[in-house]
């Protein structure tokens, strides 16, 4: 009999525990975990105290979890964190997302508190701040397998709305209102080809060039090889008068269409304006020459003047330059003409140079550039200046006096100005250096 009472006694104390134990249930809505790095900063006790109310949070024993979580103190991150979530299970979400906002403040770095706001913005169908909250989990840890599908999901989805948007608005010629969305999609896709491009397009036509470079430049970055892109950042580049950048960009897409000859033009105008000659190798050997040859001096003057004399229209006929290195330069100086071929078609490139026919040569380039609106003064009147060994019936007694007057070339003893000397060519590339001086 006893043994039964024992037995009814045991059961009826089972029966009233079983009525009075709580029954927890875990939160519906995505707990981060904190980074073990974060939590290794944390004291023994407080990360003790902090992983034990974290486990209770995941049961949602929330009352078990809070006071774990007070041990902390409310100026410690953490427990704004864990009350924050504590708070978001009793759907007290004003003051979830103030202690979440208040855990930010204490540590930026609480991955866990971004993914908190960005649940309760989710709820609230505030996509900015969602938005927002999911690129700072991001930037901490770019692969969470949380954030990222949702990031990306969201990300595309607003960009192209709003670039969908702004296209509805230009076909209305709202450009203002168009600019203002697509300003805004970039804000979401920072790296949207489409994006840039209608805003490079719309700043180009209105002329804001320094905006829409700005966004080619972006583009052709994004990607390199797009031939429209490039064509359309050059040709920007070109009206703004970025002459030296444009090259550059007509260059970069010569190498992706080496058979395109509009944009060969480009770049031989470009070259031309900039006074950039493609130089052979021997020239760069002028210097080193006690006696200078024609070809020589038809390098100089094309190589140092270029950005002065034009692109022959109609080329001189030459039969005697085809193997020489200078036979570009030849034709562009001859065809001005600042040297001369003989009557029967010939240049003589390998021919050496006098005194005398330097000063003619560079005579008749004084003239040339005068002709183009250079104001050349005489240093030396030239009635002062008297020559010994060229009498005034001279071809290059004129010649002569010109380049003595602009003091281009100098008398030696007696005023002798040794007119069948040969021309070394350290003299023949002073001398340009000189005439250049004085255009400047």
């Amino acid at each position: 009999m006893k043994k039964i009472s024992w037995l009814a006694l045991v059961l009826a104390l089972g029966v009233a525990c079983a009525t009075f134990q709580k029954t927890y249930i875990p939160p519906a809505f995505y707990l981060e975990d904190p980074s073990s790095l974060g939590l290794a900063q944390l004291t023994l006790n407080e990360r003790l105290a902090f992983e034990e109310g974290w486990a209770n949070l995941k049961k949602g024993n929330i009352d078990g979890a809070r006071k774990k979580f007070l041990k902390l103190g409310p100026e410690h991150a953490y427990f704004n964190l864990g009350e924050g979530y504590c708070r978001l299970y009793e759907k007290d979400v004003e003051a979830a997302e103030a202690f979440f906002l208040k855990a930010l403040e204490l540590n930026p770095d609480l991955t866990p508190a971004h993914a908190g706001l960005a649940a309760i913005y989710e709820e609230k169908n505030d996509e900015d701040q969602l938005f927002i909250q999911l690129r700072e989990i991001l930037k901490r840890e770019p692969e969470n397998s949380w954030a990222k599908p949702k990031y990306e999901e969201l990300q595309s989805r607003i960009t192209q709305n709003l670039i969908k948007d702004a296209s509805g608005l230009l076909n209305q010629n709202k450009k203002e209102e168009a600019k203002q969305l697509l300003l805004k999609a970039l804000f979401y896709s920072p790296e949207s080809k489409e994006a840039h491009w209608q805003l490079a397009r719309l700043y180009r036509s209105e002329k804001k060039y320094d905006q829409a470079i700005n966004h080619y430049q972006t583009l052709s970055q994004l990607a390199p090889r797009d031939k429209q892109i490039l064509r359309e950042y050059a040709e920007a580049l070109f009206e703004h008068d970025d002459l030296s950048q444009s090259l550059d960009i007509y260059t970069r897409l010569k190498e992706l269409s080496p058979n395109d000859q509009e944009v060969q033009k480009k770049i031989d105008y470009l070259r031309n304006q900039l006074g950039i000659i493609t130089i052979p190798s021997l020239y760069n050997e002028i210097p080193r020459s006690e006696a200078i040859t024609r070809q020589e001096l038809a390098a100089i003057l094309a190589v140092k003047f270029n950005r002065y004399l034009p692109e022959p229209a109609n080329p001189p006929i030459i039969i005697d330059i085809s193997t020489s290195w200078a036979a570009r330069f030849i034709v562009m100086v001859a065809a001005i003409p600042l040297m001369d071929t003989y009557e029967n078609h010939t240049f003589e490139p390998n021919r050496i140079v006098t005194r005398a026919e330097l000063a003619e040569t560079f005579f008749r380039l004084i003239n040339f550039l005068k002709g183009k609106g250079f104001k050349l003064i005489p240093q030396i009147p030239p009635d002062k200046i008297q020559i010994s060994d060229l009498t005034p019936e001279n071809l290059y007694y004129v010649p002569a006096v010109q380049m003595v007057a602009y003091q281009l070339m100098e008398l030696s003893a007696q005023k002798r100005f040794q007119p069948d000397r040969p021309v070394p060519g350290v003299e023949a590339l002073k001398m340009a250096e000189l005439l250049l001086n004085l255009i400047k």
